[in-house]
């Protein structure tokens, strides 16, 4: 019975609704189902789609059912929604949409962790016809992941890797004595594997050919970039305004990159049109699996990178040897990430400051953005010879988020005798003056930072800058020690 009904509703879906492409993105009053995009935290929280849409006198409303039952209310536009569900069941909240087709923001609040903590989601409700539900098998996203044999080939050795936990690399050869690089990603269910010759001889084996890359991982540039390897980088799913990467705003001005859509939209003719055999994706690509199923039907390998899940930044950044190895740059990336370490080495061996730092944002809402206790910027502080502060912050669900909400009270409470602010300007923007924080937030005033000129700004450019772990790692312990003459990234908020 729930089958024949499901496939009622979709071919119902086909004739009208959430499968008709109006121009004006405005639906008739009535019951639709339709499809909803989910992105922020750390990828892992999902939201069931499709899901049930109402229209009723032209406004909006959706049912977001989440993957957990620890949601207890969402906020959007100022206004707060309680959970509707019974104890134990998914969270489920019915909200309204401000239109079809765009991203808007809502606030859920976690009880999950020892405190109750609000975090920030952007949701898109699709009303236009652009995602065709009446395939969907499930309301859960699902991706079948990559996975390549090495069924007779030999094992010859491994790529050294200290840090990292998220990726290896293994070589073989074949009879012929032809070479081959192993790469897996992630682990269980969320494991990926690809096989890459070495050279360009015919293989009888599946392997991938990366020189007509897609880049859509914006961090991942820097890494490419720095190592000499963005020939082999031709799409881009970033616009050329919206780079920090100066090699890649030049290469988009010369032609040689191109913009080919965002992740959740890729220009599919032009993938084609340029020969593109190679994608990278981040995790977000998990709430567009039909993306990641259309991308792999045209020829396209997906990889989706992980390096966001690594906690130690030197973790994160020995990812470099991976496209090192995936672009013939191994050398390059090994000198690369030796030398970043040893910048780190030489920090982290000085006596600890013992001195407190503090790294937020203020958002529109009037909460507080800070990191979680052991993400890759508070251990950063702490190879620094910083304590970060707020303590205790850490999501006993999701650990691997690696941002949440907290009120003002709670950050004054955690972060008034912090010796060191830092303002993260890569949430919510850059600022210069000192002003232009306290007329977000009065109480900055009271704190110990705010009153000594210790409250620095990290520029929005940095989330792009993936190979300087090592300048901010020394920034910030400059700052501590009294010498600030040499930062590269950091700057102090004028009066």
């Amino acid at each position: 019975m729930k089958k024949t009904l499901a496939m009622i509703i979709a071919l119902l879906l086909i004739i009208t609704g959430c499968g008709q492409n109006t121009e004006n993105k405005i639906l008739a009053d009535g019951e639709y189902v339709c499809e909803v995009s989910l992105e922020g935290g750390s990828g892992k929280a999902t939201v069931e789609s499709p899901t049930e849409v109402v229209v009723k006198d032209g406004k909006i409303k959706v049912v977001v059912t989440w993957s957990s039952s620890n949601y207890d209310y969402m906020i959007v536009d100022g206004q707060k929604f309680l959970n509707e569900a019974s104890a134990g069941e998914k969270s489920k909240f019915t909200i309204p949409v401000p239109e079809f087709d765009r991203e808007f923001t809502v606030i859920a609040d976690t009880t999950a962790m020892s405190t109750p903590h609000e975090i920030e989601y952007r949701l898109n409700v699709h009303g236009t016809g652009e995602k065709d539900i009446s395939s969907k098998e499930s309301t859960t996203p699902v991706i079948n992941l990559g996975h390549t044999s090495t069924e007779g080939l030999s094992l010859t050795g491994s790529l050294e890797l200290k840090y990292a936990k998220e990726f290896k690399v293994d070589f073989y050869e074949d009879s012929e004595k032809n070479k081959y690089n192993f790469i897996t990603i992630g682990s269980g269910d969320l494991e990926q594997s690809f096989l890459q010759s070495c050279s360009d001889t015919a293989s009888q084996y599946e392997t991938i050919k990366t020189d007509k890359t897609y880049l859509v991982s914006t961090s991942v540039m820097d890494l490419i970039a720095s190592i000499g390897a963005l020939d082999s980088i031709r799409l881009s799913g970033t616009k050329k305004e919206d780079w920090s990467v100066d090699e890649a705003k030049r290469a988009m001005e010369s032609g040689s990159l191109l913009y080919a859509g965002k992740y959740a939209a890729p220009d599919y003719e032009l993938l084609l049109s340029k020969g593109c055999n190679f994608a990278i994706e981040n995790t977000m690509i998990y709430h567009n699996p039909e993306v990641y199923e259309k991308l792999k039907s045209l020829g396209i390998t997906v990889m989706i990178e992980r390096s966001s899940y690594e906690s130690d930044p030197l973790g994160r950044l020995e990812w470099v040897k991976l496209y090192g190895v995936i672009y013939n740059k191994l050398d390059e990336a090994t000198a690369l990430f030796d030398e970043q370490e040893k910048r780190v080495n030489e920090v982290k061996a000085k006596e600890k400051t013992g001195k407190s730092v503090a790294v937020f944002s203020i958002n529109s809402n009037g909460t507080v953005t800070v990191r979680q206790n052991g993400d890759y910027i508070s251990s950063m502080i702490d190879l620094a010879g910083g304590i970060y502060v707020p303590k205790g912050l850490t999501d006993e669900e999701d650990s691997n988020l690696s941002t949440m909400n907290i009120t003002v009270e709670d950050f004054y409470a955690g972060a008034k005798d912090a010796d060191l602010l830092i303002y993260n300007g890569t949430i919510e923007g850059n600022i210069d003056r000192k002003k232009e924080l306290t007329e977000k937030m009065p109480l900055l005033e009271e704190f110990k930072a705010f009153k000594s000129g210790m409250i620095y700004c990290l520029p929005e450019s940095f989330f792009q800058q993936s190979t300087s772990a090592a300048d901010f790692i020394e920034d910030v312990n400059n700052i501590l020690e009294g010498d600030t003459k040499k930062l590269s990234f950091l700057y102090r908020l004028e009066e």
